[in-house]
């Protein structure tokens, strides 16, 4: 111990002594090990932080996998048969995500929280901090329970932390709930990107969703299911006990059943298709910020290299004195743990830095995403793990090296022996930064080609000069015939407004978010049943919605005011619905007229008057899907988005829209305003996300291997000042010392070159789901990035080059 003692204080007084040398070093690590760290807490947030609920290792998601292998969710009546009848879980809990409008105070505000099954705290393990939660009654009879459980955020925010909140009344959608309960602080319920403000149970869903019937209907999937497993019950085995049970529900209820199976997973996402994107894209992350590391410990073991030959004979001098080979490397490697460890504290910092841009980074969604990201101590040890390797990475080789010493030799002579070995190390070093830095560049590069795709994109519908505004009405207490007045009057009245050119209303806007479909029973054609119903998107929207969007409608018409609640049912369709449903149709007007139905073969049924153009649903990157519109006077939802195009810019609009709203309603909550560019930010998001956070990890994997070129290029410089200056004094021109030093830079950045693109077009190809429109191996990506990097060696090269011609011949010959 005391040896070790005495290799970290003379460590840090070589440190201390090249105070350059050290703040380079540590500055150095810093960006590569924060780099890592950050991204490995948003790795440590979502995959392995436990949630905060008892023996949440046994907890798992049931989702239920229907034609092609597509998710889908639970209907509130098959929920009820697997909470009873299953053998495998000691538990199921049911959940859906759903805005209410909270009156207190004389103000009315819109939020979100969990409609719950009444044992879902029970099965998670949660008791209140105040009052208590709720238990198995809350399910017996519907209305029975008008009681909510607040977060512990909502009960600080909203209530002003009120000691005496429990039995204390509050309005939610018109309605009088009791609050009966506080969660524990930290407890954000069991979506990793959602935090409910309130907890409702589900047999309220009349006073929350109003119109609403759901919970009798086994055909409605709309909740999420999970549960816990029995102890002693394995993963596998409660799948397959658990889809025993599907096949005897299909048996009993084929119509709606048949083909029903499930699978478990990870509980935390909203669909699983979530979790296996957020991995694919958290590993590809892993794997830039790894480069980057490696870039920062290639240079610094290039510096430490430079730093060792400096210090040769030093090392000569201790070994004469005795010091063995072991403890001169134990010397260079305690000074090497010592910058790893000070850069792993700058490091942590500058993860903290990281992790507050990222969040800051927030979908325009009006869903409330949270993301609780902490540098908690599984970062912690991760950052004191990759300090250790670090310092092992940048540290072996110049200590091996350094120690490699003739002693009489480099004691005799004032220049350094194995120089010629060391530069070709030190060479080597720059070609792997230029490599590695040639990937990144090219990841990113292929990146921002793929946004740049997207944000080209025909979506469907235009998109300049239009705004959005959303409102529920059903929240401030409207029926269906007040709710469908108030539709019609507010659209009367926004089109009447100077600059409107057209104005309509639709309940599943266009790349929101949302995700709504329906069976398709076509008319005259045999169908399947249950599950192995085949699927289309589906949406309702006012007279002159296609107008407003812009949308074309190819054949036959869109809706009118005379497609209204008494007249026959009628729906336009887009051209991926002809082609998936009606495949003998040789042209899309014979699709006209033809009918089918949402609910059986029996129908009732709904005719066809227009094919719309295609579009993007769901999100961006979608392939072709079938959608059918029908008329919102038809199948009415008191939640709607407002679409309004104006002849000219429509932002300026927006305040106007506001005050129709507030002539009709002061109290009513209109939300999610912005223009139709804002709104399509949110389905760019993860792109552009993605394209930043790879920008600026290349950028700076691009300055380090600059920083690197340059270093190697000032010390081959000053190391042949002499060799300069005597082929000056022979003759040599200017221009040649400048083609001979530029020669060394150039022929270092073509190797590191050619092996990056190599490496670069094999590793690309794993990042193929990230893009869209874009190759893997795009070779105008490949040849733009080779130029700018061969374009900053060139620099980084030229400028010792310049200094090397302004070498005095007579000053070099006396340079030792």
């Amino acid at each position: 111990m005391n040896t070790f003692l005495q290799d970290v204080r003379y460590g840090f007084r070589q440190l201390i002594k090249n105070p350059l040398f050290s703040v380079i070093a540590v500055l150095t690590l810093a960006l590569g090990i924060g780099a890592n760290t950050a991204i490995f807490s948003l790795v440590n947030t979502v995959l392995l932080r436990p949630f905060p609920v008892h023996h949440s290792d046994q907890l798992v998601s049931l989702n239920v996998e229907g034609k092609d292998g597509g998710i889908s969710t639970f209907s509130y009546p098959d929920f009820k048969d697997f909470q009873e009848r299953n053998e495998v879980l000691d538990g199921i809990y049911a959940t859906r995500i759903t805005p209410m409008s909270l009156s207190h105070k004389g103000s009315n505000e819109r939020i979100w929280g969990y409609e719950v099954s009444g044992n879902y705290f029970e099965v998670l393990g949660i008791q209140a901090i105040k009052g208590r939660i709720f238990t198995n009654e809350a399910d017996r009879v519907k209305l029975s329970s008008p009681v909510i459980v607040l977060s512990y955020a909502c009960w600080q925010n909203r209530f002003g932390g009120d000691a005496a909140i429990i039995d204390k009344e509050v309005i939610i959608n018109g309605h009088t709930f009791k609050v009966i309960g506080v969660t524990p602080e930290g407890f954000t319920g069991t979506e990793l990107i959602f935090s409910p403000e309130i907890f409702v149970p589900m047999t309220m869903l009349e006073w929350i969703e109003p119109g609403s019937t759901w919970l009798e209907k086994r055909g409605t999937h709309n909740i999420f299911v999970s549960g816990r497993l029995k102890e002693g019950v394995s993963q596998p085995q409660a799948e397959t006990a658990l889809n025993i049970l599907a096949t005897q529900l299909a048996n009993e209820y084929p119509d709606t059943n048949e083909g029903m199976h499930l699978s478990l997973g990870a509980p935390g996402f909203i669909l699983p298709s979530i979790r296996t994107a957020f991995v694919s894209f958290s590993s590809i992350l892993l794997a830039i910020v790894s480069l980057v590391l490696l870039i920062a410990c290639t240079n610094l073991a290039s510096l430490m290299m430079t730093r060792a030959t400096k210090r040769s004979k030093e090392i000569a001098i201790r070994q004469s004195l005795g010091a063995s080979r072991w403890q001169l490397i134990r010397q260079l490697l305690t000074e090497s743990l010592l910058l790893s460890l000070l850069g792993g504290t700058a490091g942590l910092l500058l993860a903290s830095w990281i992790v507050d841009a990222v969040l800051a980074l927030k979908p325009p969604i009006d869903l409330p995403v949270t993301l609780e990201l902490k540098i908690d101590w599984r970062v912690m040890v991760f950052s004191l793990a990759i300090s250790l390797i670090t310092a092992i990475l940048f540290g072996l080789i110049p200590a091996l090296q350094a120690t490699k010493t003739d002693i009489v030799s480099t004691l005799k002579s004032e220049t350094t022996i194995g120089g010629h070995h060391r530069s070709r190390i030190r060479n080597s070093l720059v070609v792997a930064q230029i490599a590695l830095s040639l990937i990144l560049l090219v990841a990113a590069g292929l990146v921002l080609q793929s946004l740049k795709q997207l944000q080209t994109l025909d979506v469907g519908f235009q998109v300049s000069n239009g705004i959005v505004m959303s409102f529920d009405i059903g929240l401030q207490g409207y029926d269906e015939a007040r709710g469908q007045q108030f539709q019609k009057q507010i659209l009367n009245q926004v089109r009447s407004l100077p600059g409107v050119k057209a104005a309509s209303l639709s309940d599943l806007f266009p790349l929101s978010g949302n995700y709504s479909n329906n069976g398709i029973y076509v008319e005259g054609q045999p169908t399947a049943r249950g599950m192995n119903v085949p699927n289309a998107l589906v949406g309702s929207v006012a007279p002159e919605y296609f107008k407003a969007m812009e949308i074309p409608v190819l054949e036959g018409r869109e809706f009118t005011e005379q497609d209204e609640q008494n007249s026959r049912r009628v729906v336009v369709v887009n051209e991926a619905f002809v082609r998936r449903f009606l495949p003998e149709a040789e042209s899309l007007s014979q699709a006209i007229g033809r009918r089918f139905s949402y609910r059986s073969s029996e129908g009732p049924f709904m005719e066809i008057i227009g094919i719309a153009k295609n579009g993007k649903y769901w999100n961006i990157t979608e392939e072709q899907q079938p959608f059918s519109y029908t008329p919102l006077q038809q199948s009415y939802n008191s939640y709607t988005t407002l679409i309004v195009r104006g002849v000219t810019d429509a932002r300026p609009l927006i305040p106007l829209v506001r005050n129709e709203f507030r002539k009709l309603d002061e109290n009513l909550p209109v939300f999610g305003e912005k223009t139709l560019e804002e709104h399509l930010g949110f389905t760019l998001f993860p792109a552009r996300v993605a394209a930043t956070l790879l920008s600026g990890f290349s950028l700076v994997a691009l300055i380090l291997a600059t920083l690197g070129i340059y270093g190697v290029m000032s010390y081959s410089v000053a190391q042949r000042t002499r060799e300069i200056g005597i082929r000056m004094a022979l003759g040599a021109k200017r221009s040649d010392v400048l083609q001979l030093i530029l020669k060394q830079g150039i022929r270092m950045a073509v190797i590191g070159m050619i092996i990056g693109l190599v490496a670069a077009f094999s590793l690309t190809r794993l990042m193929s789901g990230l893009l869209y429109g874009t190759s893997a191996t795009d070779p105008w990506t490949f040849t733009l990035v080779s130029i700018i990097l061969a374009s900053v060696a060139l620099v980084a090269c030229l400028v010792p080059a310049r200094r090397a011609t302004k070498v005095d011949p007579m000053v070099a010959l006396r340079y030792e």
